[in-house]
């Protein structure tokens, strides 16, 4: 049995996280995969494309799947590159084309019903329309009774609330924030679980901004390692301001907010402290402190984020980083778009424990070759169904 583990892959200011279970499964949260990221000559552009089609598991028609694909909330830097990395449609309707990547099944997807809300001064791209049609056929699915609904690369789940027109008649499959999860594409696991704390209903975010970012999913992955229970805590949220992690100090219990992993919100950016630009107000949110403080002992924090510079950048934000250092020491601090160095970056792994979660420097970096992944599975076009 593996041990589980947790990659963040170095994609600039954006996300892409897998998460592997010790029965190999997987879970993708967000994606910011660049297409020209497949040109050997570019070494400052890791090839995340490449290691998701090397390290996911293959169905029984040799198509990589990921169990269970999270969009935590529209923006492009959470779902750019979703229209030619993953599978959209119907499962039996896959097809490998010559010229083209391969595309990953998504087995199961998880969604906020905020995917369908408007934001006025910022309209969906093209991957995160992309996103919500797929969504809305699987939904069309599931409200029909189609037995189909049921099928890997038909699955469905709402994160949050599904009180509204696009997801009525959706509560089997929706988890509200208070509840944990540990069922994926079907299968009940008793060595992981999410607890969810958001998005809420609109108008609950304790917000004076109405933004997509206050939409996003946060949750808190909470891993089992040899009969420890709650071994390692790995905290998750999206782009998340101040003001909803006010709300959720306020709402959630102590423990739903510990954390040995800290996925820094919104790219380190300053959002995380104020909603007040720094050279404003240079006093982080007591309510932020106070979230930074349920950390526990040997925690790490993560920077999805290009380089920090000491610099007006906002994300990363310099004296943001500097608060985390504050909390966890500059050795448990890590910019993934440093690792190793800023030339050629590399995704940061952690490994689960019994004593909580290990930076894993013993395995080689992963920069496949991508004309070798894809050559592999594409010598002639495939079809399927």
């Amino acid at each position: 049995m593996a041990d589980a583990a947790i990659t963040v892959f170095p994609v600039g200011n954006g996300d892409t996280i897998l998460i592997k279970l010790t029965d190999d499964a997987t879970v993708i949260l967000d994606c910011n995969i660049r297409y020209d990221a497949h040109d050997e000559e570019n070494d400052e552009c890791y090839d995340v494309h490449s290691h998701l089609i090397e390290e996911l598991k293959r169905d029984e028609n040799d198509r990589p799947f990921v169990d269970a694909f999270t969009l935590t909330h529209a923006d492009q830097d959470h779902c750019r590159g979703f229209q030619t990395s993953f599978h959209t449609g119907a499962p039996d309707e896959y097809e490998l084309e010559e010229d083209e990547p391969i595309k990953i099944l998504m087995a199961e997807i998880w969604f906020s019903r905020r995917i369908f809300s408007n934001f006025d001064d910022c309209p969906l791209c093209d991957d995160a329309k992309a996103f919500k049609k797929e969504v809305e056929r699987r939904i069309a699915l599931y409200q029909s009774g189609d037995s189909k609904r049921d099928l890997p690369g038909n699955r469905l789940r709402v994160i949050g609330y599904g009180e509204s027109e696009e997801t009525e008649g959706l509560d089997g499959i929706t988890t509200a924030p208070g509840n944990s999860l540990n069922l994926i594409n079907g299968s009940a696991k008793d060595d992981f679980s999410f607890f969810v704390h958001a998005p809420f209903k609109r108008g609950e975010e304790d917000s004076d901004v109405e933004q997509r970012n206050n939409s996003s999913i946060v949750l808190q992955a909470c891993f089992k390692v040899d009969s420890v229970d709650r071994a390692c805590l790995i905290l998750l949220g999206g782009d998340a301001p101040w003001d909803l992690w006010r709300a959720l100090y306020r709402k959630s219990a102590e423990a739903d907010l510990q954390w040995d992993l800290l996925l820094s919100p919104h790219h380190c950016s300053w959002s995380f402290f104020n909603n007040t630009p720094y050279e404003d107000n240079k006093e982080p949110q007591q309510s932020s402190l106070d979230v930074l403080g349920r950390h526990r002992e040997g925690a790490f924090v993560v920077a999805s984020s290009k380089p920090i510079k000491d610099d007006d950048c906002n994300p990363p934000h310099y004296a943001a980083k500097q608060e985390y250092v504050k909390v966890v020491g500059e050795a448990k601090f890590f910019c993934v778009g440093e690792n190793p160095s800023e030339e050629t970056p590399e995704p940061l792994m952690f490994t689960m424990t019994s004593a909580g979660p290990v930076r894993d420097e013993s395995s080689t970096p992963k920069r496949v070759s991508a004309a070798a992944a894809v050559s592999q599975t594409l010598r002639s076009p495939r079809h399927y169904g």
